[in-house]
């Protein structure tokens, strides 16, 4: 049976993004599904009324559920993040719908934040900046990435994009996945539950695990107790993966060299955090995933999950109600 045409779809956006962005999704969407509707809203409000839509296409927004009851049917819910923690909380039906992400997008630019970072603690860049605002001359012998060891907490798209990069600087590579199998630029792949040993072996940590029941607060004292002293860890998952209390323990221990955190348990990041007050710390505001490419990349992947449906085959980058992401 061939799959249900898809005729009409709805995208949602915040006002001031979506007058940046209407006339590319247009173009792009109609292209993509010529014999398609396609609806914009910017509001609750605007949500067409009563209407029997195919894909909404949307971020993860607060207003989501509302301008969902406002719909007489949907079959299909595109998200334009990667990560959909958000939506657990939302109320509205998820069972019984198709639901994609946007994977894949943040690949280039985070991994490249990563090897900045990286690059940042080994080079000193920190410190030199520091003592050129001092017009200070203090010479000191730098490390290389060269023949340290990279250790990716989750080995997805991200993930893997890192490994790639980081073999250009000759890396060792270990990294955790699910279900372990043979990754290309990787030199093992274990279990999460079976990294301890290669934590006393890593020098950079990266963090890169969606956050869902089983990983909220998984780099804790316990984790960061394992890892050799004068490691840096980076984390550019989502807030509250890693625990910032526990970080600052490893960092005072010296178990931490230093950290680059993009993403915090509470966002802003308040003023009275001691997060702030560190040296040893590069703190950046959730924005490694930034990017010129996003919404272009966002929209390929919607594209690439149609060709899928339309040929009966699996949905490219499926929302598993039951893993939670």
């Amino acid at each position: 049976m061939s799959p249900a045409p898809i005729l009409r779809v709805l995208y949602l956006q915040k006002a001031e993004v979506l007058a940046q962005q209407q006339g590319v999704v247009s173009r792009t969407l109609q292209q993509a599904l010529p014999e398609a509707e396609i609806l914009f809203a910017d509001s609750v409000a605007t949500v067409p009324w009563h209407a029997d839509i195919d894909i909404v296409i949307t971020p993860t927004l607060p207003w989501l559920p509302e301008a969902l009851r406002r719909l007489a049917s949907y079959r299909w819910l595109h998200f334009l993040s990667a990560g959909v923690e958000k939506i657990w909380s939302m109320d509205f039906d998820k069972s019984s719908i198709l639901m994609t992400k946007s994977s894949g997008v943040h690949g280039a630019p985070m991994s490249e934040y990563v090897i900045g970072a990286m690059l940042y603690f080994t080079k000193q860049f920190g410190r030199f900046h520091d003592q050129a605002r001092q017009a200070k001359w203090q010479r000191s012998w730098l490390g290389e990435l060269t023949g340290s060891q990279l250790t990716v907490l989750g080995l997805g798209h991200i993930g893997q994009c890192l490994a790639r990069r980081a073999k250009a600087f000759d890396m060792q590579v270990v990294g955790t996945q699910r279900t372990p199998r043979s990754l290309a630029d990787v030199d093992r792949v274990v279990a999460l539950e079976d990294i301890g040993p290669e934590l006393g072996r890593t020098d950079f940590l990266v963090v890169c695990l969606p956050l869902t029941e089983a990983t909220c607060g998984l780099v804790n004292d316990a984790l960061l107790n394992q890892l050799r002293p004068g490691a840096v860890l980076v984390d550019i998952s989502r807030g509250g993966v890693v625990k910032s209390d526990a970080l600052l323990r490893a960092l005072d221990a010296g178990r931490l060299k230093g950290a680059a955190l993009d993403v915090f348990e509470q966002q802003p990041l308040p003023a009275e955090s001691p997060l702030w007050q560190r040296s040893d710390l590069l703190i950046t505001p959730h924005v490694s995933g930034t990017t010129p490419f996003y919404l272009e990349r966002a929209l390929n992947v919607l594209i690439d999950n149609l060709r899928a449906y339309q040929q009966g085959k699996p949905l490219v980058t499926a929302v598993s109600v039951e893993a939670g992401y």
